[in-house]
């Protein structure tokens, strides 16, 4: 979905996201192994969904969120989920795994009344959208409600 040229636009609005939603600490990044090497460079980044030959190149990844404790993530950053059809399930996991008052972040080419559509189906609040080239960056916080 991003290439090299549009990398770095992408990255400047989730660092805006990230920054606009106070996520602070360990981030995953789902499938786009040169999204997660260019949030490394200020970031803790745990990678997730990478092709075999894109893992291999990025070190230690993890095949999918299953493994991550719930509430021990600060932001989840995904690819092109205005366009998957398994994107509630897919959101209700990184939900899951995102810390109370954390971030998800979508990044899609296009889209954007999708994507809002989803985040807020998924229960996300303070819908942000930012656009960077063609992507579109929708962000939005998780909030975790308990039963009392």
């Amino acid at each position: 979905m991003l290439d090299g040229l549009f990398v770095t636009p992408a990255v400047t609005a989730i660092s805006e996201a990230l920054s606009s939603a106070g996520a602070t600490g360990t981030l995953v990044v789902v499938g786009n192994a040169k999204l997660a090497a260019a949030l490394k460079a200020n970031h803790e980044v745990i990678a997730v969904g990478l092709s075999p030959r894109a893992a291999k190149k990025a070190g230690a990844t993890l095949a999918d969120t299953s493994t991550l404790d719930a509430g021990s993530i600060a932001a989840v950053i995904g690819v092109d989920i205005a366009t998957d059809d398994t994107w509630e399930p897919t959101l209700r996991d990184w939900t899951r795994v995102v810390r109370d008052g954390g971030a998800i972040v979508l990044v899609d080419r296009g889209h954007a009344v999708e994507a809002s559509r989803r985040a807020l189906c998924a229960g996300l609040s303070e819908i942000e959208q930012r656009h960077a080239g063609r992507a579109v960056v929708t962000s939005g916080l998780v909030t975790h409600l308990e039963a009392t």
